[in-house]
């Protein structure tokens, strides 16, 4: 009994040096990039060199990367609480996904990537959940664009399957093999291509969330080539 006191107490510290490190990180590298940015774009502003400003939106996108990063895993953090019921709120599917689409929309459109929505968009998909869940089907469709060629379609469904929801999101890429299928939710894994950006984390940001909420995560082969992520989650 000792034991696992001392053992609790030791984890609680854990935790809360994990919190203190995730909030000094948030904050105290956040704001230097933030002036990175911003300072960035002055310089831009002001200089007529082509050169100059092909370096400037070097600095700009790897300060903007090191911001995503930090985020991901300020969120990757925050999935791994518990989800009690007091954080539970009720959220359409359908008007998360039209948020997330438009959130996406510039990368949408630098990948000239088409949107292909099958499913009813009229029509309200609840769950209750928290504001976690954004994040989880965010990173599936935003893994999509990364990784489909320029000109392709990804494609979204949302059925009902019994007391769930199933959202699906096909693309076109490369694929992955059937013993990388699982290892590309765990923390750092990524399916290795030349010129995709990230944390390495999104996936993993989706199954914590997801399976927070008493939902699963999966990845089929496309029959016309790629992959199709699905997402289950219970209805409100």
């Amino acid at each position: 009994h000792q034991r696992e006191e001392q053992l609790s107490e030791e984890l609680d510290g854990a935790n809360r040096l994990r919190e203190m490190l995730v909030s000094i990180m948030s904050h105290d590298l956040r704001s230097p990039l933030s002036v990175i940015v911003g300072y960035s774009g002055l310089i831009r502003k002001r200089s007529d060199d082509e050169t100059v400003k092909r370096f400037v939106d070097k600095i700009e996108n790897a300060a903007m990367n090191a911001d995503e990063v930090i985020g991901d895993i300020k969120t990757y953090s925050n999935a791994k609480r518990v989800v009690s019921e007091s954080d539970l709120e009720e959220i359409d599917l359908n008007a998360m996904l039209s948020d997330i689409l438009g959130f996406l929309g510039w990368k949408i459109e630098e990948h000239d990537i088409t949107i292909d929505m099958k499913y009813q968009t009229d029509k309200r998909f609840p769950v209750l959940g928290t504001k976690l869940l954004k994040n989880a089907f965010l990173h599936t469709i935003d893994n999509a664009i990364k990784y489909s060629p320029e000109h392709e379609t990804v494609t979204l469904t949302l059925d009902g399957v019994g007391s769930d929801w199933v959202f699906g999101v096909s693309d076109h890429g490369d694929g992955i093999p059937d013993d990388e299928k699982e290892l590309v939710f765990e923390r750092f894994m990524r399916k290795e291509k030349r010129g995709i950006k990230g944390s390495g984390i999104g996936l993993a940001i989706t199954k914590s969330v997801v399976d927070a909420h008493n939902g699963n995560v999966r990845i089929e082969d496309n029959p016309g080539g790629g992959c199709i992520f699905y997402i289950t989650v219970p209805k409100a």
